[in-house]
């Protein structure tokens, strides 16, 4: 049990990491993304949707053709989408074409938490061993990430315009939806994450050619390298053409700058505005 609470501890250490302002007003965030928004592009349009579990989505500006979304990046356990909230902003202000959208975990127990309720994605038992997990909620969540793909489709931006990212329990989420989604997607990028519920897993045959990027730190003490790699090396063995995986160090269980810049380097490449 104390074990798990010092788990549950130090993911939380990492969220806060990742953004130190992730408890400020999101509207309050705005103005500055605004300043820093492309040249000759209006201001995205943000909103925070209270009926849809403060769904966060920062889309293209007035006057902007919206050609191109990323579900994401999804957020980590114990952590909300405001997490992630600056990040989307700042790559949203680079790629002002996109639509982002931020969703937020439900509360539930979580056995590494003690079975006290956290958000959270799937519940988690151990850090030291994926193997067996039974990952419970993890179909929830996908079904989620799929409802959001299915309207964004249904929009009129096509697989191929659609990107999934996350970072840990929210990259676990990414890989599980977009590599059994019946379609091929622009991309699936996770941080610091890793395939959960490897045993109930299906790739789908039209995922094979959905490009995946896994930016993960060399040092990360709780979602070890050692998963991200035996994702990569799993994920290849069912047939996936394309993964990825970027080391980096020194790093832990957190994101980079660097990092950052990579995913936006990957993002623009995945989604070109003139394609």
């Amino acid at each position: 049990m104390a074990r798990g609470l010092a788990a549950c501890t130090r993911l939380a250490a990492a969220a806060a990491a990742v953004s130190a302002v992730a408890s400020s007003p999101l509207q309050s965030r705005v103005s500055a993304v605004s300043m820093s928004t492309a040249a000759g592009a209006a201001p995205p349009r943000i909103t925070q949707d209270r009926a849809r579990n403060n769904l966060i989505t920062i889309a293209p500006g007035e006057g902007m053709p919206h050609t191109a979304t990323v579900i994401g990046p999804i957020h980590g356990l114990g952590d909300s989408n405001m997490g992630w909230a600056d990040v989307a902003m700042q790559l949203q202000s680079v790629m002002p074409y996109c639509k982002f959208i931020l969703p937020n975990a439900p509360v539930r127990p979580v056995t590494l938490n003690g079975g006290m309720s956290m958000p959270s994605w799937y519940d988690i038992t151990s850090l030291d061993k994926r193997e067996s997990q039974p990952c419970t909620g993890i179909e929830e969540s996908r079904q989620a990430m799929l409802d959001l793909i299915s309207a964004e489709v249904a929009s009129g931006i096509p697989p191929s315009r659609i990107a999934i990212a996350g970072f840990s329990q929210g990259g676990a989420v990414a890989l599980f939806t977009g590599l059994q989604y019946s379609h091929t997607l622009a991309g699936v990028l996770c941080l610091s994450g890793y395939l959960a519920a490897e045993e109930r897993f299906i790739l789908a045959p039209e995922a094979v050619n959905t490009p995946v990027a896994h930016f993960h730190g060399s040092d990360d003490q709780t979602v070890q390298i050692k998963w991200a790699r035996g994702s990569q090396a799993h994920l290849r063995e069912l047939g996936i053409r394309t993964y990825e995986l970027k080391e980096y160090s020194p790093l832990g269980h957190s994101a980079s700058q660097q990092e950052i810049a990579d995913v936006l380097a990957w993002l623009q490449a995945r989604l070109p505005e003139d394609a």
